[in-house]
């Protein structure tokens, strides 16, 4: 495992991307910041003197014990390590035991328009693509069937299809050039939307019938026979009107699928009063405790609570060497980020490049002040003056005003927090803000 000795090294080192547990020999170049040796278990959470399970670890209890269609939802901050856990959960030795794991990444260009038609779409591809040579060998009649069904459809409504007359060997193809025209085509998600909605139980039987036809055929090898799909990056789903439509008017379409399923969900998406027997079903990732409520002041430095921070510390000495950057350069990252690890990752990479650009060997406090003076900045982009009276309402009441308010926490300027039951906080980059703003009303 590769450690920095210099500032460019830890630069590189101490990028936030998930870790990757499926990484074949040393990492190199790009990997080498996703190099799994660099996992530290979060802070233990805490009942009197019990320990909890970690919210991975119910999921994993839940997927073991549960029935073949347990649907599960993973919530955290953004940036709160959701998808490198999901990583480490796949790489489980007990999971990859007892089930055949699908990963499912949705990429950047599918967040903005994401709805719930194409992610039983995506699914049911993710999951043909990594068992297309095991499906062509038995070459099941209804699944053919049921693909042709989806193909003709598709190129009725929108001009798509795979190839024409092997739509079992290619549906992966098909995939593609859906995912190619929906990132391209206004037009194209309208008709796709449309699509969905119309046809939704055709998407919800070649989901079924490509699961059956699956299993069936793993049940043939030495591969675990279930499936379980890791549906990453559904937290990135954040306009108001896109996570009504994904997860409360449809749902239903999340939960129909017969197979385990593990998605990501927006810490803004709360499950109503008539979604008891789904909210059972939720568990939570928060940021790692760096703050205790504070609605008197508006100084996160006298807020602070350091009894997770060598947590933190760990993490850099994990990847750098110890003199590179300074303790107190840590600590102020791991509070201004809120305890979110992509946050804390990120100033720790504004602060070296400061330091680079200073030709200074080392992180120092000071300069970590400056990269948090520029992060200020950025993080108030935008904002008016509802936005301020709402983030001060959270601020000193640890509380959100209304239901519409969850959306401060989709732009990481609203932290959920933990300390024995739940509360909401101002990100720590916009107190002074606040402060400033509060002595001149």
């Amino acid at each position: 495992m590769p450690r920095a000795s210099t500032l460019d090294q830890a630069y590189k080192l101490l990028d936030p991307r998930p870790l990757n547990f499926e990484l074949q020999g040393p990492p190199q170049g790009d990997q080498a910041s996703s190099d799994p040796g660099f996992y530290i278990d979060p802070p233990a959470q805490k009942k009197g003197n019990r320990n909890l399970p970690s919210p991975v670890e119910t999921i994993r209890q839940r997927l073991l014990t549960g029935t073949h269609d347990t649907k599960m939802f993973l919530c955290g901050h953004v940036g709160s390590g959701k998808s490198t856990e999901l990583n480490r959960l796949a790489a489980h030795e007990e999971i990859g035991s007892e089930f055949s794991v699908v990963m499912l990444s949705f990429e950047d260009q599918e967040w903005a328009t994401l709805d719930s038609s194409q992610v039983l779409f995506r699914i049911a591809g993710a999951i043909h693509a990594k068992f297309k040579s095991l499906l062509q060998k038995k070459d099941d009649a209804e699944l053919n069937k049921a693909l042709r069904q989806l193909n003709d459809k598709l190129f009725e409504v929108t001009g798509l299809r795979a190839t024409e007359g092997s739509i079992g060997i290619e549906f992966d193809l098909l995939v593609i050039k859906v995912k190619q025209e929906l990132k391209l085509s206004d037009k194209a998600r309208r008709l796709f939307r449309d699509f969905g909605e119309s046809q939704q139980t055709l998407l919800q039987d070649v989901l079924r019938t490509m699961v059956e036809a699956v299993e069936n055929a793993l049940a043939e090898t030495e591969a675990p026979a279930r499936l379980l799909v890791l549906a990453d990056d559904m937290d990135k789903v954040r306009g108001a009107e896109q996570q009504k439509e994904m997860f409360d008017k449809n749902l239903a379409a999340l939960l129909t699928p017969p197979l385990r399923i593990v998605y990501t969900l927006p810490t803004g998406v709360y499950f109503g009063e008539n979604r008891a027997d789904v909210r059972q079903n939720v568990v939570y990732l928060y940021p790692v405790r760096v703050l205790n409520k504070a609605p008197h002041t508006f100084d996160p430095e006298k807020a602070y609570n350091g009894d997770r921070i060598g947590f933190f510390e760990a993490m850099v000495r994990h990847r750098a060497d110890e003199d590179l950057i300074a303790v107190e350069a840590i600590r102020l990252a791991a509070l201004y980020a809120g305890g979110v690890l992509r946050d804390f990752f990120h100033l720790l990479r504004e602060g070296i490049r400061l330091a680079r650009y200073n030709k200074l060997d080392v992180l120092d406090e000071e300069l970590m002040r400056y990269a948090i003076e520029d992060a200020r900045l950025r993080d108030s982009a935008g904002l008016y003056a509802p936005d301020y009276e709402a983030l001060a309402f959270v601020h000193q009441n640890n509380d959100l005003r209304t239901q519409e308010d969850r959306r401060y926490l989709d732009t990481s300027r609203v932290l959920e927090c933990y300390n024995g039951s739940v509360w909401f906080e101002t990100s720590p980059l916009l107190w002074h803000l606040l402060g400033e703003r509060a002595s001149h009303a």
